[in-house]
């Protein structure tokens, strides 16, 4: 598995599919993509250019997706990945995660996928993300991520996937996931940066034998979801640290945030659409941070998650419950788009 991922999460229409064409052109070899964030389809057609160009073969990429929230039943699991293949114009693709462990929002009635609307919307109308009369978002209780792991591995023994793991699962999610499986658990991606750097999990993993992938390398930048500020008052591409050893090194911030990555032993998604910076976050194999430098990331470790999603803590299964504030009230949906970005 190629370790550095160009991930599409919050990637907007229309400028998605050039940049995974010009980060396959640069390099790139791993394309991190899901049903939700409704752009699979332009993806697929920028993977079929390149391809059909002679760029690069399928099997020197690694194309990997997710199955949602609201398809977490057995029943529904397999239309959620056809769904991903058909838009991505392949047969397989090389990784299949469960994207959260909680079936919320999701109502567990039918399969829902980006055709029915990669959306929050009334759950009469099957949406991705389906509301209730209140606008709370809907929360399929009686489901349970073993159940659909169990499905995920069938679909390894069909072909349709090359293998199988998890993301924004919890030390205890994980491991019980570990005890029953039949094939492996081979990646996990959670959210990691400077202010999050995930130590006990990485090792966790290692102990596993399960990759470590991190999301959101960068903190996410200024488009992040946070609803409550860092206790650094800014956010890691502005840090003073990490601005002081970009301009030791004569690189970027988000260069130097990506190459510590690198150079901890993790696998690593970012996500840009802009094309100056899709080339030069892939800058980053040439040199790298002296020992001295890795070990100053550690002041940074503050424990600051941007992604809570407090609004699917209703479910038993939300793995970040020992996180929210003291007293937190379930919040009703408030962005509508929540694989796309910011919506007003």
């Amino acid at each position: 598995m190629p370790m550095f991922s160009l991930g599409t999460w919050k990637a907007k229409a229309g400028l998605t599919g050039a940049a995974v064409e010009l980060a396959i052109k640069t390099g790139y070899r791993n394309i991190d993509t899901a049903n939700d964030y409704n752009n699979e389809a332009e993806i697929g057609v920028a993977l079929k250019k390149v391809m059909d160009e002679k760029i690069v073969k399928r099997d020197e990429l690694f194309i990997q997706s997710k199955l949602w929230n609201s398809n977490h039943r057995p029943e529904h699991v397999e239309a959620d990945l056809d769904q991903t293949l058909k838009d991505l114009q392949l047969d397989y693709v090389d990784m299949y995660m469960i994207h959260w462990p909680q079936a919320a929002p999701a109502t567990g009635k039918q399969a829902s996928t980006r055709v029915d609307g990669a959306i929050a919307d009334h759950h009469s109308k099957n949406p991705m993300f389906p509301l209730d009369d209140e606008g709370y978002y809907c929360a399929d209780v009686e489901s349970h991520y073993i159940e659909t792991w169990q499905k995920m591995e069938e679909l390894v023994d069909k072909g349709k996937v090359k293998s199988i793991g998890l993301s924004n699962f919890n030390k205890t999610q994980i491991e019980e996931v570990v005890a029953i499986a039949k094939k492996p658990v081979d990646l996990l991606q959670n959210e990691s940066h400077v202010y999050l750097q995930q130590k006990d999990l990485i090792d966790q993993c290692n102990f596993r034998n399960i990759v470590f992938q991190s999301f959101s390398s960068l903190g996410s930048g200024d488009t992040n979801y946070a609803s409550y500020a860092s206790p650094t008052g800014t956010i890691p591409l502005r840090d003073a640290h990490i601005n002081a050893l970009a301009e030791k090194y004569g690189k970027g911030p988000g260069q130097i945030m990506l190459r510590w990555g690198i150079q901890r032993g993790i696998s690593v998604v970012s996500k840009t659409t802009t094309p100056k910076r899709v080339v030069s976050n892939f800058d980053i194999w040439d040199w790298e941070l002296s020992e001295e430098d890795m070990k100053s990331f550690d002041q940074l470790n503050c424990g600051w998650r941007h992604l809570l999603w407090g609004e699917v803590s209703h479910h038993p299964d939300y793995p970040f419950k020992d996180e929210l504030p003291y007293g937190y009230v379930l919040e009703k949906c408030s962005n509508f788009a929540p694989g796309q970005g910011k919506t007003d």
